[in-house]
Order: structure tokens, then C-alpha cells, then sequence
């Protein structure tokens, strides 16, 4: 009978619940650091649409002009 010694089996198998657990955790924060940058992106899309949204207006311009303006300069 053993003595409170776990075999090599036993601890292997002890490990290798840790490293799943690891990884599960490691993939859980993997998805919410996915998720934040996702809403950096979409933050600064709107920062950018919202200064161009200012340019426009000072300068007048519609959205069909800026359009206009677009397809120009990919002519050149």
C-alpha cells in the first residue's frame, strides 16, 4: 500500500488538469482582450468619421462632393 507518495501517473494527470485550466483561462482572456480591441477600432472610426464630418462642414462640402472628390483622384 502506498504511503501518501502519489505515483508518476497520478501527478502527471494532476498536471495536466492545471494546464488545462490554464488554457482555458488564457482563452477566456484571449476573447475579452479580442473584444476591447474591437471597440478601440470602432472607437477610433468614429473619431475619424467625426473629424471628417467637421472638415466637410468647414469647407461646405456635401457628401456627394467628397465622393466626386474620391473617384477624381483615383482617375489620376
Amino acid at each position: 500500500m502506498a504511503r501518501g507518495r502519489k505515483c508518476s501517473k497520478d501527478k502527471l494527470k494532476e498536471r495536466l488538469e492545471e494546464l488545462r485550466d490554464a488554457i482555458e483561462k488564457q482563452e477566456e482572456m484571449l476573447g475579452k482582450l479580442k473584444a476591447e480591441k474591437k471597440e478601440c477600432e470602432k472607437a477610433i472610426r468614429s473619431l475619424e468619421t467625426d473629424e471628417l464630418l467637421e472638415l466637410m462642414a468647414q469647407k461646405n462640402m456635401t457628401v456627394e462632393d467628397v465622393k466626386t472628390v474620391i473617384e477624381g483622384a483615383g482617375q489620376a
